[in-house]
């Protein structure tokens, strides 16, 4: 527990989790199972919903809370810890999603946490890029609990059918995500950060995509590799809506 409450910059060296490791895909797996249950509660119990969004909705934006907390006490919170990552957007999107009443904008937002959210939280379950703490520690835990909530909430409304996938929310969800990606990668280029992994890459197809292409062709192939996974996830769900449909 010596290491529990330590920063990065304070972890000894070879004390992290190993990818891939028992320790990692046990995590893994228990995000997977409660997200999974989750759904299946959300799907079968319509009385149920109100309180799993909200917890969600809650949880989320603390975990944030306590972690910003944690890096300030330690006297460790800079600029490179502000919640800019892809990830981020789900303590916006999901309390919204929550909150509001069926519409235009409530459908864009399930879209895209159907379409972008889900797979990123996915992506950093599985290559996450906190590996250099062990998995017992707080700023591990803190990860894969976030992460777990961000598929939770997008698995839950799939499940349970209010999310129906159509070419127009993949087409707004590439759009939008484009929008914000502009702003975010000057900030890290003035900055010298990496919110959206953009001027380097994290352990996994981020990684191949840079060791392939290198540092000119990073970006162009990242988009097109972005793309793909959401038009793959749009096809995923639109054959398992088809399938509940006969």
């Amino acid at each position: 527990m010596d290491l529990f409450w330590l920063e990065e910059t304070d972890i000894p060296a070879g004390s992290g989790f190993v990818l891939f490791g028992a320790e990692h895909l046990t995590a893994v797996a228990v995000a997977v199972i409660f997200a999974a249950a989750a759904a299946l509660i959300y799907r079968r119990h319509e009385g149920a919903r109100k309180g799993i969004l909200a917890a969600i909705s809650i949880l989320l934006p603390l975990t944030e809370v306590f972690r910003i907390i944690f890096l300030l006490r330690t006297g460790r919170f800079g600029i490179g810890h502000l919640p800019l990552h892809l990830c981020s957007l789900s303590i916006i999107f999901y309390p919204l999603y929550a909150m509001l009443r069926p519409c235009r904008i409530k459908k864009f937002l399930g879209a895209f946490s159907c379409l972008v959210l889900l797979p990123a939280g996915l992506g950093a379950l599985l290559f996450p890029d906190w590996t250099m703490y062990p998995v017992i520690s707080f700023m591990s835990l803190s990860s894969f609990i976030w992460h777990t909530l961000q598929i939770t909430l997008p698995l839950c409304i799939w499940a349970a059918g209010e999310i129906r996938p159509e070419p127009q929310s993949v087409f707004s969800s590439i759009v939008f995500l484009g929008l914000v990606t502009v702003p975010v990668y000057f900030f890290d280029r003035h900055f010298s950060c990496n919110y959206f992994f953009l001027l380097w890459p994290v352990p996994g197809p981020f990684e191949l995509v840079y060791e392939r292409f290198g540092i000119t062709g990073y970006l162009p192939a990242l988009a097109i590799l972005v793309v793909f996974i959401i038009l793959m996830t749009y096809t995923v769900m639109h054959f398992s809506m088809k399938g509940k449909q006969l």
